[in-house]
């Protein structure tokens, strides 16, 4: 009778996920727009200082745009104006005193109306507890939302994948994209690859690709930009004679170094320009080192959006970047 336990475990483990499966299906879509969170918290707390801490937090400028814009869109509601047209939003955020927990905490939970959802509560014992926890894990909070965010880009673009572009960028440099549908191809070279697509009015979100010889220097932010103008210049030429892509040199950039994928990446975060032009705009960038071809790889996403705010169009761009992967030899 005990050789049958196992199996019998296999068995309500399998159907107690598919029973998961099953309810997540029966989950309405998420509303709301993409960067927008609703916090759900009595107007007293909203004035005070757990408001302040709140605020302080999702309305954090959004690294490297032309001009100023929060991280997310923080929208208020009082717990006796929640109902059910809110249930269904993408993000939400709870926060409340509760004088019988001992402690204050934050928990997350996903897809309970709705899906891909993230709910996130907060808690705490006393106004000043929760002002605490807001300010010392808040970046952890937005943090969680954001790669949420990513997330729901991420499982879109996988539904509606451009594979060719994919297959052309691995078979070329390696590496594999997941690029959506609605991007095309506008320049392949030996070294060098331009996908781009265009949107409402004069809107273009492009990505390049490009590799070179790994260098005997470090990759410094400077080293890097300077290779990135080296092929900006040739390949992605302004709207008039002589004009060209270039990286804006009178800012400061934002960097990083993180893990994708299991690859290490240098993130890069500035605004290019249009050298001999008025041309402009944000810019991410992932650049990592391929050993096993010896070579730097560098994905570039950059936006133009006159007239727009830049930061989803960005956003967009950088989950792109984030599924990024270098294909197993024996997948090659």
């Amino acid at each position: 009778m005990r050789k049958f336990i196992p199996l019998i475990l296999v068995v309500l483990v399998v159907l107690a996920s598919c029973k998961d499966k099953d309810q997540k299906r029966l989950l309405p879509n998420v509303t709301g727009k993409s960067g927008e969170v609703v916090l759900i918290i009595d107007p007293g707390h909203w004035n005070s200082n757990v408001g302040r801490e709140f605020k302080n937090k999702f309305n954090k400028a959004y690294p490297a745009l032309p001009q100023p814009e929060p991280m997310f869109d923080l929208v208020h509601i009082p717990y006796d104006a929640f109902s059910n047209i809110f249930k269904t939003h993408r993000n939400l955020v709870f926060a409340k005193v509760d004088k019988d927990i001992p402690e204050p905490k934050m928990v997350i939970q996903e897809d309970r109306w709705s899906d891909p959802q993230l709910i996130v509560s907060v808690i705490a014992p006393d106004d000043s507890s929760l002002a605490a926890i807001v300010a010392e894990k808040g970046d952890i909070l937005v943090d969680r939302i954001m790669k949420k965010e990513m997330e729901r880009y991420s499982e879109n673009y996988k539904k509606y994948e451009e594979k060719v572009i994919g297959n052309q960028l691995e078979k070329k440099f390696g590496v594999r994209l997941t690029i959506p549908k609605g991007y095309t191809v506008d320049v392949d070279t030996t070294d060098f690859v331009w996908i781009e697509s265009r949107g409402r009015g004069d809107v273009v979100q492009g990505i390049l690709v490009y590799a070179y010889d790994k260098p005997e220097v470090d990759l410094t932010t400077n080293y890097l930009f300077a290779k990135r103008n080296q092929f900006t210049k040739k390949f992605v030429p302004g709207p008039t004679t002589g004009s060209y892509m270039v990286v804006e040199s009178e800012t400061i950039p934002y960097r990083r170094e993180i893990s994708v994928n299991d690859i290490k990446v240098i993130e890069l975060r500035n605004l290019w320009r249009v050298e001999n032009d008025f041309m402009g705009g944000p810019f991410i960038s992932f650049s990592f080192v391929d050993e096993n071809q010896n070579k730097v790889i560098n994905i570039d996403g950059f936006v133009y959006a006159p007239r727009f705010d830049k930061r989803d169009y960005l956003r967009q761009l950088e989950a792109i970047l984030n599924s990024v992967m270098i294909p197993n030899e024996s997948a090659r």
